[in-house]
Order: C-alpha cells, then sequence, then structure tokens
C-alpha cells in the first residue's frame, strides 16, 4: 500500500513540475511568418524588443488597437477591418514572439508591448479604441486600466485565465503554479471606458462562467453584453451581426 503511495505521489509531483515548466506553451502558440497583405508594415520599439505589424486605412483622427488570440495572425482580419473600420485607422500588430515581432510572449511582457504600442498610437490620434479577442481580452483590459481609451471591445474574454485553468485540473495546485494570470476580472472595475463585450453562444474554449464572473465586476452603466447566436469560439467572425456589432459600438457617436 505504501508502495503505491509513493508511486502516485511521485507521478502526481512529476506531472506538477511537467505543467509547471511547460505552462506558456498551454498559453501562447506563436504564429511565425507572416501573410502577405499589401498593407503598410509598422514598427514599434517596446524596450529591449521591436513590434512588427500593420497600419490600415491611414490619416484618420480615430483609431483602433487591435489583440488578437493566442494563435491568431492579426493580418488575417486586416480585409475585413479594412472595410469595418473604414473611418478609424486600424493597428495590428503582433504579440512578441509573434510573426516577425521579437522575443518570447509571457504576460508581463505583452502588457509592456500594450503600452508601447498604446503610447505609440495616441502621439497622432485623439481617440483610441481598444479590441481584444480571447487571449487578446485580457492584454486589452489591462490597457484599459492604465490608459485613457474611447472605447473597449472584448471578444469572447475571460475573467482570469488562472481561474480557467484551476477548473479544467482541479487536483492540482494551480494557483500556486501558474505564472501568466491575466486576471481581467481583477481590473475591471478601474476601467471607465464604454465597453462592449461579444460572447459566441457556443464557445467551446472560453466556459460561459468565466465571461459571466467578469461581467459581475463591471460597472453596468458602460457595459453592453451581446451574444452571437450559434456562433463559436473560432467562427464568430463568420457571423454578419459580429460586425454589424463592432461597427455600430465602434463607430457610433
Amino acid at each position: 500500500m505504501i508502495k503505491v503511495i509513493l508511486i502516485a505521489a511521485v507521478v502526481y509531483l512529476a506531472v506538477c513540475a511537467y505543467l509547471y515548466l511547460n505552462q506558456r506553451a498551454f498559453i501562447y502558440f506563436p504564429q511565425r511568418g507572416v501573410l502577405y497583405t499589401g498593407e503598410k508594415p509598422v514598427e514599434i520599439r517596446s524596450g529591449e524588443v521591436t513590434l512588427r505589424g500593420w497600419v490600415v486605412n491611414e490619416g484618420n483622427t480615430a483609431a483602433v488597437i487591435y489583440f488578437g488570440g493566442n494563435g491568431e495572425r492579426p493580418e488575417a482580419s486586416i480585409p475585413d477591418f479594412k472595410l469595418v473600420f473604414d473611418n478609424q485607422t486600424v493597428y495590428l500588430i503582433n504579440y512578441r514572439g509573434y510573426g516577425e515581432s521579437d522575443g518570447s510572449p509571457t504576460e508581463e511582457g505583452l502588457y509592456t508591448d500594450a503600452l508601447a504600442i498604446y503610447d505609440h498610437v495616441s502621439q497622432t490620434h485623439s481617440k483610441v479604441t481598444v479590441i481584444g479577442r480571447s487571449l487578446g481580452t485580457g492584454v486589452a483590459t489591462y490597457l484599459a486600466s492604465r490608459r485613457e481609451v474611447d472605447r473597449l471591445v472584448l471578444i469572447e474574454p475571460f475573467d482570469s485565465i488562472a481561474n480557467i485553468a484551476c477548473a479544467a485540473y482541479p487536483v492540482l495546485p494551480v494557483k500556486l503554479m501558474i505564472k501568466d494570470r491575466y486576471d481581467s476580472a481583477g481590473r475591471a472595475g478601474s476601467i471607465t471606458a464604454e465597453t462592449l463585450i461579444i460572447m459566441a453562444e457556443r464557445d467551446e474554449v472560453i466556459p460561459g462562467w468565466s465571461t459571466e464572473s467578469l461581467i459581475l465586476e463591471f460597472d453596468r452603466d458602460i457595459l453592453e453584453v451581446v451574444v452571437i447566436e450559434d456562433a463559436t469560439h473560432n467562427d464568430i467572425q463568420n457571423y454578419p451581426q459580429y460586425y454589424r456589432v463592432l461597427a455600430e459600438f465602434v463607430t457610433s457617436e
């Protein structure tokens, strides 16, 4: 019996060690290289790291900054964003370690980069809307709690990655192990920008309870919530209502 217990303990500790050492591989799925866009490339310096991406619809007073999902190529959204936000200049910048951006992704690093991108964009634009999708909602929420943004859009957001991980691995000491927490719920109360949350009705990646927990932390006077019926986590952009809601919220006075 003691031998069985010891073996179980060793296996348990080995699993904990493996997940601790490799945890960022479960959060970030960097897509290296870029797809051809024909759009103007841009470089933004963030400390010792150079971030690379694109500027679409240059010359507008208002700007949109987009933070994508953990395995997303932001340039894939350029054709749609170019049409939807025809009166806004759109910045789609790869996370560090993604595309042709330098470095490796971490929570602290992505937060640092978000501030650098905002500070770059706000120099030439009087209004800045921030949009985040999935992982990008954690980055967008952080930025909106630290800088004055005009509007905030959170697509398929979560309350915190730590809470989702705890639910996924209930027998492991996740809260002690996890490095990158993205605690959006903890920052929601300090956000003053008008905020739109877009949920996929059949989201199979972000649990509904996690998004609902985030919603409860916002000031309801600044919050609008829209559910895209039948949409899943990865196909929400295929529903016409998705872009209609985005356009109405971002471009309305």
